[in-house]
């Protein structure tokens, strides 16, 4: 099935920004927006002006992206700032961010980790994070605008980029891992809702996957992803709901860099157990695949949890042979 995985993967993967110009042009525009907007701001306090420098993060930066469903495009971009965690209070610098960026042609909403920027006309959407370089020891600017819980908190979102490429130095390896980690992100969108919290989180998909990966060589993606399947159903644990006075399946996975904390978290005990049963319905049918001798019932099968873009293979059946018949007289 390898032709049909590569056809697949053609079909679904969103290409990098150095090779999306539009979508680096939409980047860099709010970027300078914002850094010309601040020019004239100073550090509270100090005669220092306040600057940043801008990062890529998220699946553009980890080149795992996949074309979104409804061609709305989200952009992930890290803005970090020459301040100290002393100098300024994170809701502070993030509602300045939010507020240089609000105007009348789109939405700009304070979120827990970001500052999301949303165009009325437009099929994209830019998530900026900001953090403080904080002396080197970079925190990120956590919080809801109108709750307590509004604070830094050391983060490594370049270190986390830098170990996910790591998976291999060889391109070959490193190829197949990025065409299973799109393959399970299309996967997730074919199989849960997307609103909500029900699906899991695109990183920890990413985190389990680049643990998980183990080369097939270059015609063998079918054998990776049942790899990868089989580690993230593995990653499971009982847990007993007192509630619902039954057994559930947890899962616990945290970022390999700071701040540490569990992909997951945001999941319930029952939207985790339900992700726990489509693992296993994925892992089978990848098996059931890898078994067929019919690469039709094969295509059949990964449709079924994949999508409609992976290609459906032929249904090549014998040729009947049909009887001659001979025109005019027998002699």
């Amino acid at each position: 099935m390898q032709k049909e995985f590569d056809t697949f993967h053609e079909k679904i993967k969103l290409k990098k920004y150095d090779e999306n110009k539009d979508l680096r042009d939409k980047r860099d525009l709010l970027i300078d927006e914002l850094r010309d907007a601040l020019k004239d701001e100073k550090i509270p306090g100090t005669d220092k002006s306040l600057t940043f420098r801008s990062i890529n993060q998220g699946s553009y930066a980890m080149n795992t992206g996949i074309r979104p469903k409804h061609d709305d495009y989200d952009i992930d971009v890290g803005v970090i700032f020459n301040v100290t965690n002393e100098e300024y209070e994170s809701g502070t610098l993030k509602k300045l961010v939010r507020d240089k960026l609000n105007k009348s042609n789109r939405t700009v909403k304070y979120k827990r980790p970001c500052i999301t920027v949303e165009y009325k006309t437009e099929d994209y959407h830019v998530d900026l994070a900001v953090y403080s370089d904080n002396n080197s020891d970079i925190h990120i600017a956590w919080g809801k605008e109108f709750s307590d819980e509004k604070l830094w908190y050391k983060s490594e979102p370049e270190e986390l980029t830098s170990w996910v490429a790591d998976v291999s130095t060889d391109p070959d390896k490193a190829a197949q891992f990025r065409r299973c980690v799109r393959f399970l992100k299309k996967w997730k969108e074919k199989q849960f809702n997307s609103g909500g919290n029900g699906a899991p989180p695109s990183i920890g998909l990413t985190i389990q996957t680049r643990k998980a990966f183990n080369f097939y060589d270059k015609k063998s993606d079918l054998n990776a992803l049942i790899t990868v399947a089989k580690y993230i159903k593995d990653s499971f644990c009982d847990e007993y709901d007192h509630a619902l006075s039954k057994w559930m399946k947890n899962i616990v996975v945290d970022l390999p860099v700071a701040p540490y904390k569990n992909v997951y978290y945001k999941m319930t005990l029952i939207q985790k157990d339900k992700f726990h049963e489509k693992v296993d319905i994925l892992l089978e049918a990848l098996e059931e695949a890898e078994r067929e001798e019919s690469a039709h019932k094969a295509s059949k099968i990964l449709r079924n949890v994949f999508g409609d873009e992976f290609p459906l293979v032929e249904d090549v059946k014998e040729a009947r042979v049909m009887p001659y018949v001979t025109s005019g007289n027998n002699a």
